[in-house]
């Protein structure tokens, strides 16, 4: 709402992201912006697709850095030098990579990225980040500011002041504070994901990061020697800790599949989107080659 696309402008998404995208598509397409989609190519995408559904009347291009589906780890700094030549946002939510992957905002050139707490970072569902580029600091608006956006430095001497009238509360935030949530916070969350980010500090992320994709890589190698098909790009500078892959079967087979495992005690999941399908596995650095060999007995369970 802050980026307010007007009718006759658009936005431009990806057909295998997270359903929270069709939605504000939905609603962004009743005020008569056009809403563009990337259609992926066998679960994938390049950023020449991209490139040929921007202009100048792009007003946002909304993506996720890594794609929930398949794991697909989008090149999104390319993504937004081309979307900043034409005038766009670039709007990212980084939910599958923040605290498994490292997510550089300001490096890569993004306007606004969301993380929620529940994912990778591994905490209580509830709260989430936003980070915001200079440039939207500069020339937008938070939509919904709320009482806590107030530009108060001292609030028990806010609260006890007689002379306060809502006629008179005008002063918000500035900077990327001003685009906070307005209202109350949830306390419990907040201590949880604290406690959750100290842990990944003392890890380190750029540790995280290489413990990930050792373990992704060695995911990808037992998927490979019992002859399953895996379905997320082999390519190094696209893989995140997500891989999609199938057993033999239609897309029932694989759901039930999935169900058997995790009855085993192995946490995976049926996803599925735009075409492509399977069954989700994900490493992360609290994870250990056991596991990745606890998913391999178990799959060989399924054929016994």
């Amino acid at each position: 709402d802050s980026v307010s696309p007007s009718k006759g402008d658009n936005v431009v998404i990806a057909d295998m992201d997270f359903p929270l995208f069709y939605v504000e598509a939905k609603r962004l397409s009743s005020r008569g912006v056009e809403v563009r989609v990337a259609q992926n190519a066998d679960g994938n995408y390049e950023i020449d697709q991209f490139y040929e559904l921007i202009d100048r009347r792009t007003r946002a291009v909304m993506v996720s850095s890594v794609i929930w589906v398949n794991g697909l780890r989008l090149d999104v700094a390319e993504l937004a030098k081309v979307a900043h030549e034409a005038g766009a946002y670039v709007i990212v939510d980084a939910i599958q990579q923040a605290g498994a992957l490292r997510v550089e905002a300001d490096r890569l050139g993004l306007d606004f990225v969301a993380v929620g707490s529940q994912k990778w970072l591994m905490a209580p569902y509830g709260v989430g980040a936003l980070c915001v580029s200079r440039r939207a600091v500069e020339e937008l608006s938070p939509p919904r500011p709320g009482y806590l956006s107030l530009a108060v430095k001292d609030w028990d001497a806010f609260w006890a002041d007689p002379s306060k009238t809502p006629a008179g509360w005008t002063q918000v935030e500035e900077g990327a504070l001003k685009f906070e949530y307005g209202g109350t916070f949830p306390p419990l969350p907040l201590k949880g994901l604290a406690a959750s980010a100290s842990l990944i500090n003392e890890v380190g992320v750029e540790r995280a990061e290489e413990v990930v994709l050792r373990l992704r890589k060695a995911l990808v190698e037992e998927l490979e020697d019992l002859r399953l098909e895996v379905l997320s790009p082999p390519e190094a500078r696209k893989a995140s800790g997500i891989v999609l892959f199938r057993v033999p079967g239609g897309l029932r087979e694989n759901y039930m599949a999935a169900v058997r495992l995790r009855s085993r005690g192995v946490m995976v999941s049926a996803r599925g989107a735009a075409g492509v399908w399977g069954i989700r596995a994900s490493v992360h650095f609290p994870n250990r080659e056991e596991d990745v060999e606890a998913l391999g007995e178990a799959l060989r369970g399924l054929r016994a």
